[in-house]
């Protein structure tokens, strides 16, 4: 599987191009800075999003399996909510509206991280009971929507944004 960060169409259509060549399937995972309601840096929502790598694939004769991805959606994850200091309440819902209108555009795949908490001291990681219950509202949030649309299951995926952990102190990881 060729997993890709579509920031242009450009990329978009090389990442196709590719997949092509390869005989691979390909995955599209759009952070909501990039497609989001507001357009994201790359100026597409979640219809434009999915309507434009459906266009690019029959361009580019990509006949393979596309999965259309959210990747890393949770509070605070979308740079704007972190830079204007919006409540927890605030970026819950804008999350859960985002992750509403990936659902409605026909995304395969939801990847649910909640894993960063503003309203903490900068030197306390969240809880991991924290974790699980916002990782458990969002996907059944999700989920109420997509059975009201009567839209087909889609897969979640769940994890940290932080690569170095995030919810565990560095130091734990030495002997």
């Amino acid at each position: 599987m060729l997993a890709v960060c579509p920031n242009s169409e450009a990329v978009l259509r090389a990442a196709l191009l590719a997949a092509k060549w390869a005989n691979s399937v390909i995955k599209f995972a759009a952070t909501l800075n990039q497609v989001d309601l507001d357009g994201g840096y790359t100026g597409w929502t979640q219809p434009e999003f999915v309507e434009l790598v459906r266009k690019s694939a029959e361009q580019v004769d990509y006949t393979g399996p596309i999965v259309v991805a959210v990747d890393h959606a949770g509070p605070w994850l979308k740079d704007k909510h972190s830079i204007e200091d919006w409540s927890f309440e605030d970026t819950m819902n804008a999350v859960k509206k985002s992750l509403e209108a990936a659902i409605d555009a026909g995304y395969d795949l939801l990847h649910i991280g909640p894993t960063v908490d503003k309203r903490l001291p900068a030197n306390q990681t969240i809880d991991i009971n924290t974790v699980v219950e916002q990782t458990a509202s969002l996907i059944e949030h999700c989920e109420i929507r997509r059975k009201e649309r009567g839209l087909p299951r889609i897969a979640y995926e769940v994890g940290t944004e932080e690569v170095k952990g995030g919810l565990a102190h560095n130091f734990l990881f030495f002997a």
